[in-house]
This record gives C-alpha cells, sequence and structure tokens, in this order.
C-alpha cells in the first residue's frame, strides 16, 4: 500500500469511527428501539458517511494537471474551490472540488477525477 493510500485509509477509518460513535451516542444504549428508529439512525449514519467519503474520494483523486488549459493551452488560474451537488446512484452527495480559469480562452472547469 502506497503512503498516499495509507493515509486515506486512516481518514477514512477516522471517519467511520467517529459514525459508529454518532450512532451509539444517538442510540444511547437503547435496547427498545423500534425498526423504524433504528433504520432512521443507521440512514442517518449512511448519508453522512457516504458524503464523507465522497469527499475524501473527490480530494484524493483530483488531477493536478498542467496548469494548461485542455481547450487552447492557456495558462489556469485556481480561483479556489466551489461546492457542487451531484446526484449518485447512491443519492444525492455535494462535494467540494477545486475550480479553474483559462486566463486566455475563459473556460472554465474542475479537473478529472
Amino acid at each position: 500500500m502506497s503512503k498516499k493510500q495509507a493515509e486515506l485509509k486512516a481518514r477514512l477509518l477516522a471517519e467511520a469511527e467517529a459514525a459508529i460513535d454518532r450512532l451509539l451516542q444517538a442510540s444511547k444504549g437503547r435496547r427498545d428501539l423500534s425498526m423504524t428508529e433504528m433504520e432512521d439512525l443507521v440512514g442517518d449514519l449512511e448519508t453522512d458517511f457516504r458524503q464523507t467519503v465522497m469527499q475524501e474520494l473527490v480530494n484524493d483523486s483530483q488531477a493536478k494537471g498542467n496548469g494548461l488549459c485542455p481547450a487552447c493551452q492557456g495558462k489556469l488560474r485556481n480561483t479556489g474551490k466551489k461546492r457542487k451537488r451531484i446526484i449518485t446512484v447512491r443519492g444525492e452527495v455535494e462535494v467540494e472540488r477545486d475550480y479553474y480559469v483559462c486566463q486566455a480562452c475563459d473556460t472554465s472547469y474542475f479537473p478529472p477525477g
């Protein structure tokens, strides 16, 4: 496993542990939860964890590129991070990605990844 993969794994494990802690705190050790209450708790955990994992994977996969516009080869300017809501096969998530604008042709894009 590469150092980069090991770091990603450590971050994901920490997030999984935090999600489990939130689940246990929310259930307050109750043994009388109804199936609906259990489903709600697990659904919340799934939604939160999916959001976190997707963001970690986006962060990890963003290509830095060569700093040149793929359309005209002009110099790219990083305008910061932008949030984008994405509909996936498993539900909706919102990720934050670097956003670039070409100084020559004004083309804007998110890097692949």
